[in-house]
């Protein structure tokens, strides 16, 4: 059974990928709140959950090799166990931000560019 912090984990990278949006101009007086919704929601599709589940595997990924990283690097500069430790945490929260970061800026881009050709104007 999941606890609520493997359930956070879990649900959070989608939850952020569902709420991101580009800015659009919205003073066009012919802009529609509710169409641009339905189109913002059409963009994002079945996309999401592959963003998700890319961005977690990507932050594993690189928690695990600047976790490495980072243990290797300490041990040779503070010569100590004490250093290889400090290193491994150093290196696997940069490797959990850069390995997450890849796959929400792509979804970003491809979410703009649909807008775009719906013929939105991105800001």
């Amino acid at each position: 059974m999941l606890n609520k912090n493997t359930l956070a984990v879990i649900l959070l990278p989608l939850a952020l990928t569902a709420c991101a949006a580009p800015n659009v101009d919205t003073s066009k007086p012919s802009f529609s709140q509710m169409r641009y919704s339905v189109d913002l929601s059409t963009c994002h599709g079945s996309t999401t959950l592959y963003t998700a589940l890319s961005g977690l595997g990507g932050a594993i990924v690189g928690s695990a090799i600047g976790g490495a990283y980072g243990a290797y690097h300490g041990a040779i500069g503070g010569d100590a166990p004490v250093g290889a430790i400090v290193g491994a945490v150093i290196g696997s929260a940069v490797g959990i931000y850069k390995g997450a970061a890849g796959p929400f800026e792509k979804h970003g881009q491809k979410v703009g560019q649909c807008l775009a050709d719906k013929g939105y104007k991105t800001i």
